[in-house]
Order: structure tokens, then sequence, then C-alpha cells
């Protein structure tokens, strides 16, 4: 970890929030989370905050090392704060569009030897790449939520990515204290094609009533030993953005992904899983209330 001394995540949200907190807890990196406002900041400190307490209150640091953690990480609204950082992930919604901007901002204002990862979910790493000066040196690295939970991080190399910078960010992961799987960039890469195919096809079941939400989340977990059946990771996930990836998975790789009208109906009516507190179940302080 050496060849890490500053390291920046684009976006303070779940997954953002989570990341900023691993690299925190498991490194001696100092920290800068980047969000677009003040509120927003806010609500990214408040989230790492609690994991911090969280793991502090558990006995598994004490109140100085809490502190410790907690000083290492900064927050701002302006992106020339990375221009010293090493590796910069962005986690920011599931937009070519946006990401796109996002790394050329970055590509303007950090360092030449730093890191340019995404956190996307299935996008192509090649075409956010492309609109960077060090193609090269950009990658991805898909975290999984919540991140301090998620051993694994999918690593994806660009057309572009040289060995160096795909070396570097395997041995950053590890630090993390995490697994990785190295993927081509395709289409959903390995874990957003295959588990999204999965989440697709018990939509469709659900919809042909060959079982209900609940039998086919038990007969998923138990029959497979998963930890949660589809639909329990479909409000973990968030409706919307299950069905934005699966109408990009459609484009790309075909039929097999296509979402039911039950997808579309539950985001147009905001019941969006967890995060709105209502999907194919109900919520209250982010548990699932029983029936």
């Amino acid at each position: 970890m050496t060849d890490f001394f500053i390291a920046g995540v684009v976006g303070g949200g779940a997954m953002g929030s989570g990341i900023a907190y691993e690299i925190a807890r498991s490194t001696a990196c100092s920290v800068i989370v980047r969000d677009v406002d003040e509120a927003a900041l806010a609500k990214a400190r408040s989230n790492i905050d609690k994991m911090i307490d969280r793991q502090r209150d558990k006995g598994q640091i004490s109140a100085e090392a809490a502190e410790e953690q907690r000083a290492r990480i900064r927050y701002s609204s302006e992106w020339e704060v990375f221009a010293e950082a090493d590796i910069v992930i962005e986690a920011a919604f599931e937009d070519m569009a946006v990401k796109r901007g996002i790394f050329t901002k970055l590509d303007a204002v950090c360092k030449p030897t730093a890191i340019l990862a995404s956190n996307t979910s299935g996008l192509s790493i090649t075409e956010i790449a492309s609109v960077c000066a060090r193609p090269e040196r950009v990658i991805g690295l898909h975290f999984f939520n919540p991140v301090p939970a998620m051993k694994l991080v999918e690593v994806i190399t660009a057309y572009q990515t040289d060995s160096a910078t795909a070396q570097k960010s395997l041995e950053f992961c590890h630090a993390l204290g995490k697994e990785t799987a190295k993927a081509k960039d395709y289409p959903g890469f390995i874990t957003t094609r295959i588990g999204m195919a999965m989440l697709a096809e018990a939509a469709r079941c659900l919809d042909e009533g060959v079982g209900t939400v609940e039998d086919i989340d038990v007969a998923i977990r138990l029959g497979y030993n998963f930890p949660m059946g589809p639909f329990e990771l479909a409000d973990l996930v968030g409706i919307d953005v299950l069905l934005h990836i699966l109408e990009n998975n459609t484009v790309l790789l075909g039929e097999r992904f296509i979402p039911t009208p039950l997808l579309r109906q539950m985001t147009a009516a905001g019941k969006l899983g967890r995060k709105t507190g209502e999907g194919f179940y109900k919520y209250e302080n982010g548990k699932k209330i029983a029936k």
C-alpha cells in the first residue's frame, strides 16, 4: 500500500460511503469524499460516522482509533480536492453520460499517475476510459452493497488498461481485506450478467404465477443456499437501479434481460425497495416487516 497515500471517492451515497469507510478502516490513507452539495455531504458524513461508531461500540476498535479514522476523512463539493489523490473511485448513478462527465472532470484535475476507477456494475469501462487522456490508468472496481460486509470486488480491465494499473488495483483491493475476481470488460461483467438474469427470470416467474414473492425467495434462498432470495436482493439493490440495468442489458445482450411490466410500474410508483420503505416487501428503519 506504499503506492497509495490519498484516496478519493466520488459520490457519498450508500456505495460511496461504504467504500470510503473501508479505505479509512483498512489502510492508512487519507480519504476524500466528494458530492454535489452540503446536504449530500452531511448525509455521507452521517453514514460513515455511524459505521465507525458501530465498529467502536462492538469493541472492534478503541475510541481513539475511531477518532483517528474519522480525522482521515475529508468532505468537499469541489473537484480540485483530488489533485494529489493516488486513486479515485467513482460511485455515482449507473448512467454512462454521468460517468463520462465525472471522468472528464477527474482527468482534468488528477495528477497523471493517479488511477481512476469506476464502481459501475456493468457499464463499459472502455467507453468510460475513452474520455480520459490517460485511459491506460482507468479500471473498474465493482464493490458490492453493503461494502463493509461484502468480501468481493470485481476488477474489470478496459481495453486500454495497462498491466501496472491492474496489478496496483488488485493490491489496493487486497489491502482492504477484499477478495477479487477479474472480469473481461463485457456487458454486465460476471456478477451483474448472471445476477440480473436470475432477477429477470424471478420476476417472470412471479408474473406468470409460478410462485409468490415469498415462495420464490424461499425456494432460491434455501434451494441454492443463497443468503437472500431474488426479490429480497432486488429490494436491496433498488427496483429503479434493477430496471435501469435490465434495460441496458436488453439492448446489449438480448431479450432474456427484458424487464417485466411490474418492475416499470413499481419504479413509476416509487416502490423502490429498502430505500423508500417498500418494494416487494415493506421495511421500517431498513428492516423487513414481517407479514
